[in-house]
Parts: C-alpha cells; sequence; structure tokens
C-alpha cells in the first residue's frame, strides 16, 4: 500500500484595462457610452459635469479598469493498494477559493474594493480492478467533484463593469461512476463498459442592458403604472440586468466497447461503439439584479424587491428537462483494419460513423423572459454521416538511411455530411451548420538520420 500527497498555494491577479493607443487622426474620443453607466454613488467622478463627454487622448481609459484578485490554497492525497488480483485506489483534495475584484473606472476610493467571496471545493475518487483470470478483469470507478464558482459568470454577476457579488454563486458539483469488463487474449482484447454522469447546478449566467424612465426620480405615476418615454418631463434610466440560472442538472449515461484484434500475424483489427442519452435532467431558475445598483429587481422599471428571494424579486424559470444536450453525436462507432503483407509495408482503412448529433444551442439573455416561463425547444437532430479514411506507409533505405514513405487519404469517397449544427428553433430550416471537410489527402517523407 502506497500513499501520496501534497499542498499547493497560488495567488493571481490580473490587470484588465482597456487604453486608447491611436486616435487615427481624430482629435478626440468620447467613451459615453461607458460612462453613462457609472454612478456618482459608485464614483464620486461621475458626479462631475461634463465627465459622461470628456474628451479623451491617447492614454485615457475608455470602458474598463480592474484587478481580478484569486487566492487558492489546497491538499490532496492518494492510497493506493496493489497485488497480483486486485488493485484499488482511494483520492481525495479540498481547496479554499477566495475572489475579489478592484475596480479604477466604475467605482472610485473605497468603493474600488469589492467585498470578499470566500468558498471551499473538493474532490473524492475511488477505483478498483479485479482480474478474475488470466483472461479477465472486471473494474469499476466512482467519483464527487464540488468546483468552487468562476470568477467571471459566477462569483460575480457582471465581473466586467460591476462589484457585486453574485449572491446565489454556488459551487458546481459531478457525480460520475462507471463498471465495465475487459477480455485478454492472445489475439483478441474486449472492453466494455457503462458509465453514469450527473452534472448539478452548471453555471449559466445571464446579463443584458436594458433602458426604463422616471420622472423627479420616481419610476411610477400615482396610478402605479410605470413611467414610459411619452410621459412628460420623463428621464431615460439606463441599467443593466443580470440573472445567475440555479438548479441546472445535467445527465450523460450510456454503454461504450472498443476491441483490437490480430487473427493473423498480416492482420490487425481495430473498433469502438458508444451509445450516449445526454439530457438535461431539471428546469431552471434565475432571480433579477440590477447590475448598477445590486438592488433585487422587482421589475423592469426600477423598482426594488422588499427581499433577495421574495415573493416580488423578479424572477425567471426556464423549462428544459428532459430536452436533449447539443454539441456533440451521442452515438458513435469505427471500425478499422491494418493489412502488413511484409514487415516493411502497411495498409490500412478506418470508417467512422456518427449519428444522433443533436444541435448546439445558447440561451440568449434576449430569449429569457422576465416574470414569466421560457420553453426551450428540443433541438434539431442532424442526419447521420461518416467517412472512409485509407493509409499507406512503406518503410526502405534511402543513401543507408531508414525512410518512411507514408500517405493519407481522408473521406475516400468525399461523403457530405454535416458535423457540427448550431440550433435556432429546432428546425433543420432555420440551423446553422457546418459541414465535414471534403476529400483531403496528405503524402510524408521521413528520414532517421
Amino acid at each position: 500500500m502506497t500513499f501520496s500527497g501534497g499542498l499547493d498555494a497560488r495567488y493571481y491577479v490580473g490587470t484588465h484595462t482597456n487604453e486608447i493607443i491611436d486616435l487615427y487622426n481624430g482629435a478626440y474620443y468620447m467613451d459615453d457610452s461607458s460612462r453613462k453607466n457609472v454612478l456618482a454613488e459608485n464614483n464620486p467622478a461621475a458626479a462631475q459635469p461634463g465627465f459622461i463627454y470628456e474628451k479623451l487622448q491617447v492614454g485615457d481609459v475608455v470602458y474598463r479598469d480592474y484587478d481580478s484578485r484569486i487566492g487558492q490554497v489546497g491538499l490532496f492525497g492518494q492510497l493506493e493498494y496493489s497485488n497480483e488480483e486486485l488493485t484499488a485506489f482511494v483520492s481525495g483534495s479540498w481547496s479554499n477559493h477566495t475572489y475579489s475584484r478592484y475596480d479604477r473606472f466604475y467605482y472610485g476610493g473605497a468603493n474600488s474594493q469589492s467585498d470578499l467571496f470566500n468558498t471551499n471545493g473538493f474532490t473524492l475518487k475511488g477505483g478498483a480492478n479485479y482480474n478474475i483470470s488470466e483472461h479477465s478483469n472486471v473494474f469499476a470507478n466512482v467519483g464527487y467533484i464540488s468546483r468552487a464558482p468562476f470568477f467571471s459568470g459566477g462569483v460575480f454577476l457582471n465581473s466586467t463593469v460591476s462589484n457585486v457579488i453574485n449572491p446565489d454563486a454556488v459551487n458546481e458539483k459531478v457525480f460520475s461512476a462507471e463498471i465495465g469488463y475487459g477480455f485478454r487474449s492472445e489475439w483478441l482484447n474486449v472492453n466494455i463498459n457503462a458509465y453514469y454522469t450527473k452534472w448539478m447546478d452548471k453555471t449559466m449566467a445571464r446579463s443584458q442592458e436594458y433602458t426604463y424612465y422616471q420622472v423627479n426620480g420616481l419610476s411610477y405615476d400615482q396610478e402605479g403604472n410605470p413611467f414610459t418615454n411619452k410621459s412628460e418631463g420623463a428621464v431615460a434610466v439606463n441599467d443593466r440586468w443580470s440573472v445567475n440560472m440555479t438548479g441546472v442538472n445535467a445527465v450523460h449515461k450510456g454503454i461504450e466497447l472498443d476491441f483490437t484484434a490480430k487473427p493473423a500475424v498480416w492482420l490487425d483489427i481495430n473498433g469502438m461503439l458508444s451509445l450516449g442519452d445526454w439530457r438535461w435532467a431539471s428546469n431552471a431558475n434565475g432571480y433579477f439584479y440590477s447590475a448598477g445598483t445590486s438592488q433585487p429587481m422587482k421589475d423592469m422599471f426600477g423598482g426594488v424587491a422588499s427581499a433577495t428571494a421574495a415573493e416580488d424579486h423578479l424572477k425567471t424559470t426556464i423549462n428544459l428537462k428532459g430536452i436533449h444536450v447539443g454539441g456533440s453525436p451521442q452515438t458513435t462507432a469505427s471500425l478499422g483494419a491494418t493489412f502488413k503483407p511484409n514487415r516493411n509495408l502497411r495498409v490500412g482503412a478506418t470508417y467512422n460513423y456518427f449519428a444522433r448529433l443533436y444541435a448546439d444551442y445558447s440561451l440568449s439573455a434576449s430569449s429569457i423572459s422576465a416574470g414569466g416561463v421560457t420553453n426551450v425547444t428540443e433541438p434539431w437532430m442532424a442526419p447521420a454521416g461518416g467517412q472512409l479514411d485509407v493509409f499507406a506507409s512503406q518503410n526502405f533505405k534511402l543513401g543507408g538511411l531508414n525512410a518512411t514513405l507514408s500517405g493519407n487519404i481522408h473521406n475516400l469517397f468525399n461523403q457530405e455530411y454535416i458535423s457540427f449544427a448550431d440550433d435556432v428553433d429546432g428546425t433543420a430550416a432555420s440551423a446553422y451548420v457546418f459541414y465535414a471537410l471534403g476529400r483531403t489527402y496528405s503524402l510524408k517523407l521521413s528520414v532517421k538520420f
């Protein structure tokens, strides 16, 4: 039995600054689109007349100027046991993460430093392999990961422009388990396994600018109706909402088979098959916050909720339970053979097959229904496809040196199939697709000196 372990510590500071380096013969530049979002209560400079429309020169900062500060300390260890029949291990780790932000653009003075966010993460894994006989073995692995949220899109509601910490930031968790069987002989090796992976609280944050109107600092008239751009004396207020979705879970499960065979000294055969079922396992909920004031939003008209997660706190629900995860084929297979007429010549071919490719999709901020429900549609599934690749190599002497001439032809029959797709509304008519490359080939000569 053996044990190994250790510790590590690290500290990172990243400075993110946009600076004017060239006016391209202009006299000045005005960054009003960014400066209008700087609040005087956060940065006193914004209260000065002409701040928004200040004429900037080379060397001046625009849009952002902040430091991201991340500290981490961790411990890890692994215990292993092995004999002729059994090999087993258990390993684990723990880490502590601290995040903060120092902003020199949207904040000033004591407001520049954000609050400190502190969280822990850990991993726990174990596995074993048991040799039933000289030819057969069984194995199993299980693991659990609790990963600290990312700086962007996790800890901070909008890490580029705001010190506001996400009150719903939680660790992303992963549980994974697999069991399998292996067979070994002089001419055949086979592995088959089944896996189950559940992703829990996957990070999904969205943010978008919006505009509401006020009259004399108020958002509603005496009847409780929100002011509009047509209201007398109305002034536009530009803000940005942020929402962090919680309860975003997904399950990936399936079976996998791979083998290699040597039925003759002149022939090698290999293949694999993977059948997966990857779906979103829950619906997600998220609350809206004002990035400018960090207040919980009551509505899209400047109203402030009574408390975080209160009944009047503006929220949204994303219905995606049971929807397939997109972006990768959930059925893949390949079969290949290599012929060796003599010890210097190799000729082979491999056919790769892809099916159940659901188009990738991403929920945009504009599609989120504030105070309502957004239903995610089943993504479009591309037609199955595949291609045949062939290769050959010949070893020979070149001026007394060992040389190899090799060549490959990918997609020999120039098959046209979709290798990736982006979904819009679940139909083929609106999907954006990428076709696999047509026939390509390469030729290479290598000489060993």
